[in-house]
């Protein structure tokens, strides 16, 4: 499944050789699809349809960046059938983290071709998924899924602003991703937009809201939920990807010193409320979400990955 919209847009003869390498590999299989989206709800809606269809064994490869892939994933917890399920990611959107952490290459041929003879060895890779479950102004409750970043605070606001600056200065965006590569310009991107966002929390302390955690009360600068480490962060999880845990960091704005560390254990859910806000933003592997005065952060299980070529385990 290739996301048409992700990074710069997808489309032509990479398209066409991905499906060529895809179909080739995979011809003795009774149903091969390749499928071309063009946003995440229609991934999502895609996949939720592609396993409802039999109740074989399945793979689906998400060709795109955080988004696309964690469509996929909404689409098959849609169906319930985590089980059966396999998943691949390729490294085709700015934010590709998981696919990274599973050793896919950037470039997505060598990638699939590398997680297809994965596959035919049976090598798999178990991955946490991360649950978030928000409420609307009604007091509904509703359930979301992740399988790398989560964002609180000032940091879970910068995908809404990435996509701002982004429709004012598209051409310099695109311009500047042939340049330097799509992944170091979000990365940039993310640094640029984060200091921009503690200056103002520096300068007018009410723009950063006050939470609530086991009855303690302070106000949230940032906060990020890891599944694995990240490179680009500066801390150091104690969870891999393979674990069914999570690591929570949260920085209140008198900083670092003071960062709560938090680990979510399967059945052991983290309730966040918001004291001063109505409704707060936050976002789950780059998709931006918001809820109604709390946050419940849990486990919601494990799905199987099929990694990429350049894939070591958690140990190496």
């Amino acid at each position: 499944m290739i996301n048409r919209s992700a990074g710069t847009g997808q489309g032509g003869p990479v398209v066409e050789r991905l499906s060529s390498v895809f179909k080739q590999e995979l011809g003795g299989l009774s149903e091969v699809k390749v499928e071309l989206v063009g946003d995440h709800a229609d991934a999502r809606a895609r996949a939720a349809g592609f396993i409802s269809e039999s109740e074989a064994p399945a793979l689906i490869v998400a060709g795109g960046g955080g988004g696309t892939l964690r469509a996929v994933i909404e689409g098959i917890y849609d169906t319930h059938a985590t089980e059966r399920v396999r998943v691949g990611a390729l490294r085709m959107g700015s934010g590709n983290l998981l696919a990274i952490q599973f050793g896919a290459p950037r470039d997505p041929v060598l990638a699939l071709q590398g997680l297809l003879l994965n596959l035919k060895a049976g090598r798999t890779v178990p991955c946490c998924v991360m649950r978030g479950e928000t409420w609307t102004s009604s007091g509904k409750s509703e359930v979301h899924h992740a399988v790398s970043l989560g964002g609180l605070g000032q940091f879970g606001r910068i995908p809404s602003d990435l996509v701002r600056w982004r429709a004012r200065l598209s051409v310099f965006h695109k311009c500047a991703a042939r340049l330097f590569g799509l992944e170091k310009v979000n990365n940039s991107e993310y640094v640029l937009a984060f200091l921009i966002r503690f200056l103002s929390c520096v300068l007018f302390r009410n723009r950063a809201e006050t939470v609530e955690i086991s009855g303690e009360r302070f106000r949230l600068l940032s906060g990020v939920v890891m599944n694995f480490p990240i490179a680009a962060l500066p801390f150091k999880p104690s969870v891999t990807v393979e674990d069914e845990a999570l690591s929570v960091y949260l920085i209140p704005l008198s900083l670092l010193p003071h960062t709560r560390i938090i680990r979510i254990e399967k059945n052991q859910p983290l309730d966040i409320r918001f004291v001063d806000r109505d409704q707060v933003e936050f976002f789950l592997d780059e998709d931006p979400a918001t809820t109604c005065k709390q946050l419940r952060l849990s486990v919601a299980g494990s799905i199987t990955f099929v990694p990429g070529p350049d894939y070591r385990g958690v140990s190496a």
